[in-house]
């Protein structure tokens, strides 16, 4: 009897906790079945939206043929029109129901029904009184009419319309239009969710156009029916994502218009069951209560295995594919290639330029909405078998499939490009940003996807580096290839402190003394040393110059300790890149490594260049302040090669100049009158001078001559390994004075 409480508490516990979870459960299905609606409904509304911009873009194509533009005083070629009418029904198969070219006066002048020319005697001469003929002639060029809803009186079938007008050579409009069926639409508007249902919505009358269990209306004249959300439609007012009509959750989302396009549609989604399996009372006993939980979990478990399978080839911000798919889709169109008749395939890649300065200046988000609009230009710009994908942060990729040839890339990437580079409205101010494309093609640049993609890679830095906009690949962009491969082992160099360093001494002209050394990065790949002037330059341009400086630091104070273990304490020398001046982090960085060294801040020279110190005087001063005041000090390095002012000088935290190796090794009158001139105005100024590039006797005698306090160059001693440098220290500390 005891343990009757215990386990009636223990069972209340458990349907307690039962019926919090069943509740919790459906109010988070709910809220899951919100997202969902809103997600379907965007997918179908983007599904119109494609197929409107698509629709444009065929009929402006397809009035760009030959057959509708004969040369001045030569009409129309009847069988020329409908050749050009019937390749417009290959490119959209089972939708056109009608084509036609209608000249400025009503007259068809060639027609094409479900794929079948008209016979002359058959075309109509009375197409003006056609509700698209006078809004077709008002517009403007490379402009299209997208017509609402009628019945054809060819076809007799409800359908929609696009038409633009063509002005031939001797001034006359002709227009090409053609129909499609509205009972085409039907696969788009199937939901994605079970037990849902979907419709379009005509925004400014309420009635629905389109929906997936209901008809069309007969063509005897009766009307589309209203909607139940038309109040939601019609009032003007904005309208939220989810609405509730009728005690049920409808979920919308707008149909891209543009300028031309009658049709206003919105895309409305429900669902007809419950949004949970528990009801909200959670009243049955333990096995029930248990049981539904079970199968809740089952269900959630199997809905986000399904997730998870789609994530994994879906990139969530712009909702195309991602890289894994891309390639996916590549291999697939590689294969296809290599077989005898298998077609033909091409990639691009993709980078926007200027990206960078867009998510600075405006912060992520706004990045964000610019990819996701980057990423709907693509989808509404390509075609069911070609695949778009994100493959990096701002790198897009298109797998392109039925080409008729080599030409034909180089066509669609510069349409892309165009489409892309439209400018994007945020916060109400225009912003541009530019496309950089390369292509590569199967056969020509490569035979797996691999090699395609690296191609394509290179073809599209070599385009951006030559900002040309549109590259095909070809053998000069190895180049570029080559650099961004370079960049990736340089990467790999310093992750694993594959960097070292070498030292070159300075001496006191008048002591003969060293009294510091310069630490020199080196880097040596698959045996072969690369030169500093090379990696360092490279290292700058692909963001690396930080950990690079950062590694030298570090290893340069090493030594520095270990001279002064020694005995044989001097400071040592590193070169700061123009880029670190302004990372106000950067002090925190040096005391954190002088602190875990026990070494003060007097053991460490930095040493700028010119023109580092020319961009932001400001902010350079703020830094190297900060610097100067943890005892560290500074130098400007190549003083003389012509980029700073003597007011830079003047105003800089500095404790030194290093004059330019040209002025050293300008031996001629002018030269020692200028090397003279600039030594004299570093000591006026109270700096320490140092002139490097010392080559030989006649050059060192005449630096001391001239008054400088510190002499460097290979004449003196040249750069040395670690080990060299320290036996030289050890000499010179026993060693009596000496000129050098």
């Amino acid at each position: 009897m005891r343990r009757v409480p215990f386990v009636a508490l223990l069972l209340g516990v458990v349907l307690l906790s039962a019926g919090l979870l069943a509740m919790t459960g459906a109010v988070a299905q709910e809220r899951q079945r919100d997202k969902t609606l809103q997600h379907d409904a965007a997918q179908v509304a983007s599904a119109f939206s494609s197929y409107f911009e698509r629709a444009r873009s065929l009929d402006l194509l397809l009035a760009q043929s030959p057959a509708f533009r004969p040369p001045p005083g030569q009409p129309i070629d009847n069988e020329a029109a409908n050749r050009a009418l019937i390749y417009l029904e290959r490119l959209y198969p089972g939708a056109i129901s009608e084509a036609c070219l209608i000249d400025d006066r009503g007259h068809e002048l060639a027609r094409v029904t479900e794929g079948v020319a008209a016979p002359v005697a058959d075309l109509s001469s009375t197409e003006s009184q056609n509700a698209f003929f006078a809004p077709t002639l008002s517009l403007g060029s490379g402009e299209v009419y997208q017509a609402p809803p009628y019945v054809s009186p060819d076809t007799h079938e409800w359908v929609i319309s696009n038409s633009t007008r063509v002005r031939q050579p001797n001034g006359h409009l002709l227009i090409v239009h053609f129909e499609v069926s509205l009972a085409s639409f039907r696969p788009l508007v199937i939901p994605n969710s079970t037990g849902g249902h979907v419709a379009v919505v005509e925004r400014t009358t309420g009635r629905t156009v389109l929906e997936d269990d209901i008809d069309l209306p007969a063509t005897s004249g009766e009307q589309f029916p209203s909607s139940p959300a038309a109040s939601y439609l019609t009032s003007g007012e904005p309208r939220p994502s989810t609405v509730t009509v009728d005690d049920q959750r409808v979920a919308m989302d707008t149909v891209t218009r543009a300028p031309g396009n009658a049709n206003d549609w919105t895309v409305l989604e429900w669902p007809t069951g419950r949004a949970s399996f528990v009801p909200p009372w959670a009243g049955g006993g333990a096995a029930g209560a248990g049981a539904a939980l079970i199968l809740l979990f089952l269900f959630i478990l199997q809905r986000q295995h399904s997730t998870l399978r789609k994530a994994s080839r879906l990139d969530h911000l712009t909702g195309l594919a991602n890289r894994r798919a891309a390639e996916e889709a590549l291999d697939k169109g590689v294969a296809a290639a290599a077989q005898p008749g298998g077609g033909f395939v091409a990639v691009l890649m993709l980078d926007l330029d200027g990206f960078k300065q867009i998510n600075d200046a405006l912060g992520h988000d706004k990045g964000d909405l610019v990819l996701q609009e980057i990423g709907r230009r693509l989808h509404a710009n390509t075609f069911e078998y070609d695949t778009a994908a994100r493959v990096g942060g701002d790198e897009f990729a298109v797998v392109l499939r039925q080409l008729r040839g080599t030409d034909d890339v180089a066509a669609v990437a510069h349409r892309l490009r165009e489409a892309l580079v439209r400018p994007f409205t945020i916060d109400g101010v225009a912003r541009f940003v530019g496309v950089s494309v390369g292509a590569a093609i199967y056969g020509e640049h490569g035979t797996t996807s691999e090699d395609l993609m690296r191609s394509a890679d290179a073809a599209m830095y070599d385009a951006k580096r030559g900002r040309e906009g549109v590259r095909v690949y070809d053998a000069g962009t190895t180049a570029g290839a080559k650099a961004t491969w370079l960049a990736a082992e340089l990467l790999i160099a310093i992750e694993n402190a594959e960097i070292t360093l070498a030292f070159q001494p300075e001496f006191d002209l008048g002591t003969g003394r060293i009294i510091g050394v310069e630490a020199l990065a080196r880097w040596t790949r698959d045996g072969v040393p690369i030169p500093p002037v090379d990696f360092v330059a490279l290292a700058e341009h692909v963001g690396l110059i930080r950990p690079l400086t950062l590694l030298t630091l570090r290893r340069a104070l090493d030594e520095a300790k270990v001279w002064q273990a020694a005995g044989t304490p001097v400071p040592v020398s590193v070169n700061l890149s123009g880029q670190l001046v302004s990372d106000r982090h950067l002090q925190a960085d040096i005391s954190a490594m002088l602190a875990a060294r026990g070494l003060t801040g007097d053991v460490l020279v930095l040493e700028i260049t010119e023109t580092t110190v020319v961009k932001n005087v400001r902010v350079a001063t703020e830094v190297l302040g900060g610097l100067r005041a943890i005892g560290i000090r500074i130098e400007m390095d190549d003083f003389g090669s012509g980029y700073a002012s003597f007011k830079s000088l003047h105003e800089l935290p500095l404790d030194g100049v290093k004059i330019d190796r040209s002025l050293v090794e300008g031996l001629g009158a002018g030269g020692q009158s200028l090397l003279a001139a600039t030594i004299e105005i570093g000591r006026r100024l109270g700096l320490t001078v140092v002139a490097e590039g010392i080559e030989d006797e006649p050059g060192l005698a005449l630096v001391r001559r001239l008054g400088a306090d510190t002499g460097q160059g290979y004449h003196l001693a040249r750069p040395m390994s670690p080990e060299a440098v320290r036996l030289l220290l050890s000499e010179d500390s026993t060693a009596p004075a000496r000129r050098p």
